[in-house]
């Protein structure tokens, strides 16, 4: 590998550097995490020759968040015409005979059947236990140095990492960093976070602090991953719907929400981009469309020329209801009778199920009637499509196969 200089923080450089058995970055949103874990990754294939793993939360995020960083460090290590990727397997090879499985958490069971000398984790508090655990268990090749390296920003005290990988152990190292410790971001970066989320909210020390955070007055305390995220069904879906919320600086969502036969709710995926123009947006619904037989996507009314765009572009597109309380209310019903369930990809939609919390006054009270305005664009999405439930189109089953 040729000698390269690359900027990174102080945080960086000591995950980099670590030995630890399980190393963990823990950091706010843009604090560089990402990025060190692809970096980290490429070092120990270079370092040792055996299988390694680099893992994401799910398949859009391993394509959209974890591949550009790798291949951008590769690029800039001279590494892109070394080494040799099966797309097909999802393996990249280089001369030395070290390998780096491509492999995602949503199914924990893909993790399995592997000697692995080490492995890289991103953003581990979208995964499940279960598929830490297994990776856990693959880590046993002596040719490697059997280390486990995680990255992710924390989501909650509730969750299952804060009891695991919070706090420095035997055989645990915890490196913190926020994200103005990133030295690549821009100052207007920082500012809008600072507005947009709240200095010392809860959101804003999650966020950008990378703290844990014990959330107090969830609108969703009903949703729990152990009963509500789960591989949709192979077949009998009977029909399916969409809810649209706009963005461009913020997030923009797209859901698919499938209904099975005993009218089950089923979030089978979601798309969330940023400054997207509508024309790659009316794109992807069209794929969405064909792929899942939408009959009809329910969207923010706040944007009727989107709407007008969409449907010139001959798709079913909307005005969703836009009853706040009344649309959190059908999704928490869901949720309490189990009638509504997520794909274990739709890993955003669950982080915010998580966060997702009634307004605080200033006295410290919360008001059961106002969501706050922060990261909730699933949130958005979802009770558009969730209220439209009981007026949507019924079809026929149909089977959903994978892409071929």
């Amino acid at each position: 590998m040729p000698t390269v200089t690359l900027k990174a923080s102080d945080q960086q450089r000591r995950f980099l550097a670590s030995t630890a058995d399980t190393v963990v970055f823990q950091g706010g949103a843009r604090s560089g995490k990402t990025w060190a874990g692809a970096l980290k990754a490429l070092l120990l294939a270079h370092e040792y020759q055996c299988a390694g793993m680099l893992v994401a939360p799910s398949y859009p995020q391993l394509k959209q968040a974890m591949m550009p960083e790798l291949i951008g460090i590769g690029g800039e290590l001279g590494l892109l015409d070394k080494w040799t990727w099966n797309k097909a397997d999802n393996v990249i090879t280089f001369p030395s005979g070290s390998r780096i499985w491509l492999r995602t958490a949503s199914i924990p069971e893909s993790l399995l059947g592997v000697t692995l000398g080490w492995a890289v984790g991103d953003e581990v508090a979208l995964w499940s236990r279960q598929a830490y655990d297994y990776l856990q268990g693959r880590i046993s090749d002596p040719s490697g140095p059997r280390i486990v390296c995680f990255t992710f920003t924390p989501k909650g005290t509730a969750h299952w990492t804060y009891r695991s990988l919070a706090e420095s152990r035997d055989g645990l190292e915890v490196i913190r960093a926020t994200s103005r410790d990133n030295p690549t971001l821009p100052k207007d970066y920082h500012e809008r976070a600072d507005r947009e989320l709240g200095v010392g909210s809860l959101v804003w020390r999650q966020e950008v602090l990378g703290e844990y955070v014990a959330y107090e007055g969830l609108v969703y305390p009903e949703f729990d991953e152990t009963l509500h995220v789960k591989q949709p069904p192979a077949d009998g879906i009977a029909t399916a719907i969409g809810g649209i919320d706009w963005g461009w600086t913020n997030n923009g969502v797209a859901l698919v929400i499938g209904i099975d036969g005993e009218g089950n709710a089923w979030l089978l995926e979601e798309v969330v981009q940023q400054r997207k123009e509508l024309s790659w947006w009316a794109e992807t619904l069209q794929v969405l469309t064909d792929r899942y037989n939408v009959a009809k996507w329910y969207a923010d009314p706040s944007e009727p020329g989107n709407i007008e765009h969409m449907r010139r572009a001959h798709l079913p597109v909307t005005q969703a209801t836009n009853d706040v309380v009344p649309g959190i209310t059908a999704v928490a019903g869901r949720f309490a009778s189990r009638r509504l369930f997520l794909a274990p990809d739709c890993t955003v939609t669950r982080a915010e199920l998580r966060a997702y919390c009634w307004k605080q006054q200033r006295d410290g009270t919360i008001r059961n009637d106002e969501p706050q305005k922060v990261n909730d664009h699933c949130m958005d999405a979802l009770r558009y499509a969730v209220i439209a439930l009981q007026k949507a189109p019924r079809r026929p089953a149909v089977i959903f196969g994978s892409e071929g």
